[in-house]
């Protein structure tokens, strides 16, 4: 089978998925490190040895990593579509909520650190378009489309959910103390941060151009339909299911009906509130297989009850025993398959190995 397919077949191909009527199993490749500092050039110049500001962040040298990242993406082939984002590096909401953010090249992150003078739901700011952070994000999604041209699609950026907010907010596991101690302040806090995000992801979408007739998921490197956001969930991790049950499922669905599509990003490490996200009317349902977590074959049972209620996409830097089981055991319609590798001859032998006849 041929691996190199045009824009117009890729869309119709993930058209198909998010209905559950493909016909094969998606396959597509994301090429390198996913630590942002360490792919994208133009965040190697960021300062280290203070709290970043947007002037540090100038939009043009990244308009050349979108055209590099889209020439790497296309030379793997496949049926994903590279998508790009306002620098997804940068840690949006909690920026604009008020945390600090520093550049750690050694890992190659950028992360935050607790708003000194937040102390709850009055220290929660008001949504504002006009402040500096949103603005430069702005700047970011209006000169990417001017720059793409219609070549590749744009999605929303990396948005952390409602835990990982009040764990930027609170300090790393100081938020579940608050939810015991203080419920009631938590809850109010967690509204107004929800109310913050639906507002960030429809600013994003007011500037996001439709890209034959849906958006980008930067991450994902996924054809979506028009209107869909990136979600996620990490620090729920830490949390019991009473917890999530009680602090965030109401906030999560909340931000799910809010807008037409959201694809969900899981990692399959501690709790995971996936019984809950089934329930939930996700566009899709992604699942890492992490590198010293499950396999794809420990996973069997997840990737079977997301997909009795949604498309899965399954992400990572997959073994030859991951992709044998992911190929022979789990069911076609509705599944997609993101390998990280290291370079295109390396997508060459997994496409030439899953995807013959």
């Amino acid at each position: 089978m041929k691996r190199f397919f045009s824009i117009e077949h890729r869309v119709e191909l993930f058209r198909r998925y998010y209905d559950r009527r493909n016909e094969r199993r998606l396959l597509g490749f994301f090429v390198g490190s996913d630590y942002p500092l360490h792919r994208w050039e133009a965040s190697r110049s960021l300062p280290a040895h203070r709290p970043l500001v947007p002037e540090d962040f100038p939009v043009e040298p990244y308009l050349d990593d979108c055209d590099r990242l889209f020439e790497l993406h296309e030379s793997c082939g496949g049926d994903f579509i590279w998508s790009a984002s306002a620098f997804w590096g940068i840690p949006w909401l909690e920026a604009a909520l008020g945390c600090p953010i520093k550049a750690d090249h050694q890992t190659g992150s950028i992360y935050t650190e607790p708003p000194a003078d937040f102390h709850g739901p009055d220290d929660v700011p008001v949504f504002d378009a006009d402040s500096p952070w949103l603005r430069k994000c702005v700047e970011f999604l209006d000169k990417m489309a001017r720059h793409s041209g219609g070549r590749w699609p744009i999605g929303t950026t990396r948005m952390r959910g409602i835990s990982d907010l009040l764990s930027a907010m609170y300090g790393g596991t100081e938020f579940i103390m608050a939810m015991l101690d203080r419920p009631e302040e938590v809850k109010l806090v967690a509204a107004k941060l929800t109310e913050f995000w639906i507002e960030f992801g429809r600013l994003q979408l007011e500037h996001i151009p439709l890209f034959h007739g849906g958006v980008g998921s930067f991450y994902y490197n996924m054809w979506a339909p028009a209107g869909t956001v990136w979600h996620q969930e990490d620090a729920a991790a830490l949390l019991s299911p009473r917890l999530y049950d009680e602090f965030i499922r109401e906030w999560d669905e909340r931000i799910v009906t809010a807008f037409d599509g959201c694809i969900m990003h899981q990692h399959p490490t501690k709790y995971v509130p996936t019984r809950f996200y089934v329930k939930m009317p996700f566009k899709a349902l992604e699942l890492h297989v992490d590198g010293g977590g499950p396999s794809a074959e420990e996973l069997y049972a997840s990737h079977l009850e997301i997909l009795q209620a949604a498309p899965l996409l399954i992400w990572g830097r997959l073994s030859p025993a991951d992709l044998d089981w992911i190929f022979t055991r789990l069911p076609v319609a509705g599944v997609a398959v993101q390998a990280v590798v290291d370079d295109p001859q390396e997508a060459a032998e997994i496409w030439g190995t899953y995807m013959r006849g």
